[in-house]
C-alpha cells in the first residue's frame, strides 16, 4: 500500500510565535468563507475536507487531502493574502503535511504547542472546530477520524496527568498580569466582558481573590447569573467605574469601540484603567485612548509569560511520555486512514468478483460454447467460478496481511 496516503493531511497556520494578534485577527473565517474555501478545494480536486481552528493564540486550517503539498501551498498563499498588504513583507504561515501534520494536530490538542504548555482549553476549542466543520458540511471521513483520535488522546493525557487544571491558561495569565501590574489596593473592581467558557473561568479565578471585585457583563444574561450580570449595552458606563476589564467576547468586530472609554477622574486626578483583550478577532478597537488607559493585548501577554515562564512551570510528565502518547495517536490514525484505502480496494475486488461470477462467466459460456451439452456447460461454469473464487480469496488474504503490516 502506498505510504503517501497513510496521513492524508495538510495544516497551514500561524500562532503567537509567528504572528501578532492584529494579523491573526484577519484570519478568522465565518461559515460562508469556510464553505467557499472547501468548495474551491473540491473543484480543483486539491482537498475534500476543511476545518479551521481559531483560538486566542493560533489560527490553523486543517485539510484532508491526498495532494498535501499542493493543497498546503494553495492555502499558504490564501492565508498570506488574507493577512493583508501590511503583513505581506514578513508574514509566513507554517505548513505541515502528511505525518507531520497529524503529529502537529495531536500536539496542539494536548496543549504542547500552547502559550501555557499543557493547558487544556485548546482541547475543547479543537473539538468545536471539528464539530463546526461537520455542521457546515466541510468535514470528511478523514477529518472526522482525526477528531475522534485526538479526543481519545486528550482523555488519555488527562488520565496520565499530562494536562494542567482548568484554572491554567490565557485567562489565568491575564489575571496574573493584573495582579503584578495594578497598584495594591483594598478592593479593585474588574469587569469581565463576555461569559463564554473563558469568561466564566476568569470569574471563577476572581472569586478566589479577595483583592478583586468581579463585575460580569454579557450581551445576554445567563439564567444562573441573573441579577448579577450587567448588560453589554451598559459597557461604556461600566468602564467608567472599574479599575480593569478583561474582554473575553468572540464578536466578529470589537466590542470596545471609540467613545466608550472616556477620561476618568478621581479626587481631581486621572484614574488609571487597564483593558486586557483575550479575543481573536481583537475585541478592543485600535484607536487613540485617553491618558492613563492601558491596553494589554495578547502580544503583551505573550511577552509577560515569557518573562516569568520559569515561575509558572509545574511538575508534570516529561517529554518522553508526551511523545509516547502522540506516537500512539499517530499509529491509531494511520490504521484508520489505511483501513479506508484497503476497504476501497476490497470493495472494488468484491464488486468485480460478483459481476464476473454472476454475469460474465455465464454469458461467455452461453455465447461461445452453446454447442456443448448443457451438463458440460454447467460443469465448466462451476470450474471457472472455483478458479475465480480461489484467485480472489488469495487477493483478499494478501490485502488483509498488507493492512496488518501497515498498522
Amino acid at each position: 500500500m502506498p505510504n503517501r496516503n497513510s496521513y492524508p493531511l495538510a495544516v497551514v497556520g500561524c500562532d503567537f510565535r509567528t504572528a501578532p494578534s492584529r494579523c491573526r485577527s484577519r484570519l478568522v473565517l465565518d461559515a460562508a468563507a469556510a464553505k467557499q474555501i472547501c468548495g474551491e478545494l473540491a473543484r480543483l480536486q486539491a482537498a475534500d475536507g476543511f476545518a479551521d481552528l481559531n483560538t486566542c493564540n493560533r489560527n490553523e486550517w486543517i485539510l484532508s487531502t491526498t495532494n498535501a503539498r499542493v493543497a498546503a501551498e494553495m492555502m499558504r498563499t490564501r492565508m498570506k493574502r488574507l493577512a493583508g498588504d501590511e503583513a505581506a513583507a514578513w508574514f509566513e504561515p507554517y505548513t505541515f503535511t502528511g505525518k507531520e501534520a497529524a503529529k502537529h494536530v495531536f500536539r496542539v490538542a494536548i496543549g504542547q504547542e500552547s502559550l501555557v504548555v499543557g493547558e487544556r482549553q485548546i482541547a475543547g476549542q479543537m473539538f468545536s472546530a471539528f464539530e463546526a466543520a461537520r455542521r457546515r458540511g466541510t468535514s470528511s471521513r478523514v477529518l472526522n477520524g482525526l477528531g475522534s483520535v485526538a479526543g481519545r488522546l486528550v482523555r488519555l493525557a488527562l488520565r496520565r496527568g499530562c494536562l494542567q487544571s482548568t484554572s491554567v491558561g490565557v485567562h489565568s495569565l491575564a489575571l496574573a498580569y493584573l495582579e503584578e501590574t495594578l497598584p495594591e489596593a483594598a478592593s479593585q473592581r474588574v469587569a469581565v466582558i463576555g461569559l463564554g467558557s473563558i469568561g466564566r473561568r476568569v470569574l471563577a479565578l476572581l472569586a478566589k481573590k479577595s483583592r478583586f471585585e468581579p463585575v460580569p457583563c454579557n450581551r445576554t444574561i445567563p439564567e444562573d447569573l441573573r441579577g448579577r450580570v450587567r448588560p453589554l449595552a451598559e459597557l461604556g458606563r461600566i468602564l467608567e467605574n472599574v479599575d480593569a476589564a478583561i474582554v473575553c467576547t468572540g464578536a466578529p468586530v470589537p466590542v470596545v469601540q471609540e467613545g466608550m472609554v472616556r477620561r476618568r477622574s478621581h479626587a481631581g486626578r486621572l484614574r488609571p484603567l487597564w483593558l486586557v483583550d483575550l479575543g481573536i478577532p481583537e475585541q478592543i478597537g485600535r484607536f487613540a485612548f485617553p491618558e492613563r488607559v492601558h491596553v494589554v493585548r495578547l502580544d503583551e501577554l505573550v511577552a509577560f509569560h515569557r518573562s516569568r515562564r520559569q515561575n509558572l512551570q509545574q511538575a508534570g510528565p516529561d517529554g518522553t511520555e508526551i511523545e509516547a502518547l502522540v506516537q500512539r495517536a499517530l499509529v491509531e490514525f494511520r490504521v484508520f486512514c489505511n483501513s479506508q484505502a484497503y476497504t476501497e480496494i476490497l470493495d472494488t475486488v468484491q464488486r468485480h468478483h460478483r459481476k464476473l461470477v454472476s454475469e460474465e462467466i455465464p454469458e461467455l459460456i452461453s455465447r461461445r460454447l452453446a454447442y456443448l451439452p448443457k451438463a458440460d456447460r454447467s460443469r465448466l461454469q462451476t470450474d471457472l467460478k472455483s478458479i475465480i473464487l480461489e484467485y480472489t480469496t488469495e487477493v483478499f488474504r494478501t490485502i488483509r496481511e498488507s493492512s496488518g503490516r501497515e498498522a
